[in-house]
């Protein structure tokens, strides 16, 4: 039979089809990009405003501070003015930790970057675009309007550590030739504020956040020195006694023992520590004698009072009152605002003073002293432009609860650089947030009271833990010594919801539990066993 010839024209086309590699659609796919070693980046790495200035190979160091596994150290720059470090470890474990900064920034946090890396963290830091050991840029100089615009202050804000972690990420994926499985923000005080402000305005950028002491209302932080310096001090470093300090270093370690003689004992163990210092009533005014005519070692004359009760008053709604127990500790009063020494500058005055020159005001107000110029009516309503640029004050995280993401928060009790009391407002304002936006209600009931559905919201993916005794950041009196990573890894990666979390200090452990629960003593085992503590919410 002859076949006709529009068939064979068919059968010859279904031929050459299947005659085609049967990958051919694979063959068309992009194909996936070889890794770059780390000698290769600097002259390889490519992207928009970004320059890797070097990468070097670094063999492993096992002793020493500088000890950490063998890795790549990357620096770099985005923007010309946003120096930033990476290090790409070569038994890496997949995943990724940026790391905060302390005070103004202006440098790179290697040794908390080489703490990540030891754990096998590609991990990176940034100055946030300005570098303290330049003169015209340390402190709070890269405020300057006049030579830096605002440029350097948004980059500070909250933008060269927006721009780092993508840039870091690009470059882990550039290196590994993958993606980090996992990417956490891990950093105290000004690293808290950045973690934060990382949560609400670039939820995109990690998975989990450590936020430890933040000064997420930095316009509110600053206020803190004319609050809490001026009833003591008329001029710091003080000249002559008439500068002050209205109380002195003996007074105020009088003052401490008077509180731990009154609370100490509250929560059934007396150990140095007070569990909620909030829960404390204690009265300079009744619990300490007045002095008669003359001053002495036991007692407060009328300005001592009065300097005293202001500290602990605070001004709201500004600056909260100082919570009592951190007067006599270390890191506590004597770092941040009445140091051993009568003519030594505290600290609260040293992080903050030349903020009121640079950063809090537009225009600029050089020669600025809060000490004698600051009017409460006044110069706390003079600061919006600063709020827009360094608050991460938002309450609005409903993008972290719809993706799954996490925040650790810890604060220490005995920290008075930071008030522990802000970030128990901010927990608040995230579950009246809340509240509002998915209704009000009882959620469930939590040992025998009532949980308000924000609060039930709230808690699946934010965890504030405060930590009786711990001073800013660490240190203190308490059990400071914590892991707040591995916590924080579980619950992201395995819906392992944090509870207790244990802390230790030198022959002691003490559970540290999420807020509004406190640890409390069994009354019959070792107080210095986690074991004879269970979390609890008390009235």
């Amino acid at each position: 039979m002859r076949i006709p010839k529009l068939q064979l024209v068919l059968a010859a086309a279904v031929a050459a089809l299947f005659a085609l590699p049967q990958d051919s659609s694979a063959n068309n796919r992009k194909k996936k990009p070889e890794p770059l070693a780390c000698a290769e980046l600097a002259a390889e790495y490519e992207a928009r405003d970004v320059v890797i200035v070097s990468a070097t190979e670094v063999p492993e160091v096992t002793t020493g501070n500088n000890a950490a596994p063998a890795h790549c150290d990357v620096r770099g720059t985005i923007s010309d003015n946003i120096k930033f470090a990476l290090f790409l470890p070569v038994e890496w474990n997949g995943r990724f930790q940026m790391v905060g900064n302390g005070g103004k920034a202006g440098s790179i946090s290697i040794g908390d970057m080489r703490i990540a890396l030891r754990l096998g963290y590609a991990s990176s830091s940034t100055d946030t675009g300005h570098d303290n050991a330049i003169q015209a840029e340390g402190g709070a100089r890269f405020g300057n309007d006049a030579v830096f615009g605002k440029e350097r202050e948004i980059d500070f804000g909250w933008r060269a550590v927006h721009l780092t972690a993508k840039t870091s990420k690009d470059v882990i994926r550039a290196h590994y030739a993958h993606k980090p499985k996992y990417s956490y923000w891990n950093g105290c005080s000004t690293g808290g504020r950045q973690g934060l402000m990382e949560a609400q305005r670039f939820p995109d950028d990690f998975d989990g956040y450590i936020v430890g002491a933040p000064v997420y209302d930095y316009t509110g932080q600053q206020m803190a020195a004319p609050a809490m310096l001026r009833p003591l001090y008329s001029r710091i470093p003080p000249q002559s006694p008439a500068d002050g300090p209205v109380i002195s270093a003996a007074k105020r370690n009088m003052i401490g023992a008077a509180v731990y003689a009154r609370c100490d004992a509250l929560d059934g163990v007396v150990d140095g520590q007070l569990r909620n210092p909030l829960k404390c009533e204690f009265d300079p005014a009744v619990h300490i004698p007045a002095c008669s005519e003359t001053s002495g070692p036991s007692c407060l004359t009328p300005m001592e009072l009065a300097a005293l009760q202001e500290i602990y008053a605070g001004k709201e709604p500004f600056v909260p009152g100082a919570p009592v127990g951190s007067e006599n500790i270390n890191g506590g009063w004597s770092t941040w605002i009445l140091p051993n020494s009568a003519t030594g500058t505290p600290l609260l005055h040293g992080v903050i003073a030349d903020a009121f020159e640079w950063l809090m005001f537009t225009p600029d107000r050089p020669g600025y002293d809060y000490l004698s110029q600051w009017d409460w009516s006044i110069e706390p309503f003079q600061m919006r432009e600063a709020k827009k640029i360094y608050n991460a004050t938002d309450p609005d995280l409903r993008e972290l609860l719809r993706s799954g993401k996490k925040i650790v928060m810890y604060h220490g009790w005995g920290d008075p650089g930071a008030n522990p009391v802000r970030s128990i407002r901010y927990r608040e304002s995230v579950i009246d947030f809340l509240d509002d936006r998915h209704g009000h209600g009882h959620g469930h009931q939590r040992h025998g009271k009532n949980y308000r559905h924000g609060e039930a919201l709230t808690d699946s993916f934010l965890k504030l833990y405060l930590v009786p005794g711990m001073a800013h950041c660490g240190g203190g009196v308490g059990h400071s010594t914590v892991d707040w990573l591995t916590p924080l890894v579980n619950w992201v990666e395995h819906r392992v919801e944090p509870q207790a979390i244990i802390g230790a200090k030198t022959g002691s452990t003490r559970p540290h539990c999420p807020y509004p629960e406190e640890a409390v003593y069994d009354g019959v085992g070792d107080p210095n066993d986690a074991a004879r503590f269970s979390c609890r919410q008390l009235d």
